[in-house]
């Protein structure tokens, strides 16, 4: 349910330097925990994407390296309110509430649920594709816990999904 380790290193250790660069650019980071301010990062990314190149070309004027691959991942970012149903021993279950599509998950060092508290909620959180796999990213903004019939409807969701092509566990390049 969670990618190799030093796989995982790797891509925290890039992202977290692009997302802190992005912070460093707002004074309001300087007054906050690490975690907000890498979930603020991440709100300003998905708001201007163009920030994505601005800041991968600083480092690198800077002698400040970050794979490519790991800039490769962070463009297919896609932040949202996730469905996360359920672990398997594979992946974690996320589908997306309104699109009836869904994804096989690995969490970057530990599982979603231990990440997130607990199943069949729904969490702000960020999906890449990295290493060919959809990976969250770690960084969960908000958890809204959901009753018995709604995690019974979004395991209908994913169950439609799933036999009609639409569950996805590998992310091709």
């Amino acid at each position: 349910m969670t990618l190799e380790p030093t796989v995982a290193t790797t891509f925290i250790t890039g992202y977290k330097r692009l997302l802190l660069e992005i912070a460093g650019r707002s004074r309001a980071s300087k007054k906050r925990n690490v975690l907000a301010v890498l979930a603020a990062a991440r709100h300003r990314l998905t708001e201007k994407p163009a920030l994505l190149d601005e800041v991968f070309a600083e480092l690198t004027a800077r002698s400040d390296r970050v794979d490519e691959e790991i800039v490769r991942a962070v463009r297919t970012l896609r932040v949202t309110d996730w469905i996360f149903l359920r672990d398997t021993k594979a992946y974690s279950i996320f589908v997306h509430p309104s699109e009836s599509i869904a994804f096989g998950v690995l969490g970057l060092t530990e599982p979603v649920r231990d990440i997130a508290g607990s199943s069949g909620v729904a969490i702000e959180t960020g999906i890449v594709r990295f290493a060919g796999k959809f990976v969250c990213d770690g960084l969960i903004s908000r958890i809204v816990h959901l009753g018995p019939s709604y995690r019974k409807s979004f395991s209908g969701v994913y169950s439609t999904a799933k036999a009609e092509g639409r569950f996805h566990v590998r992310a091709e390049a």
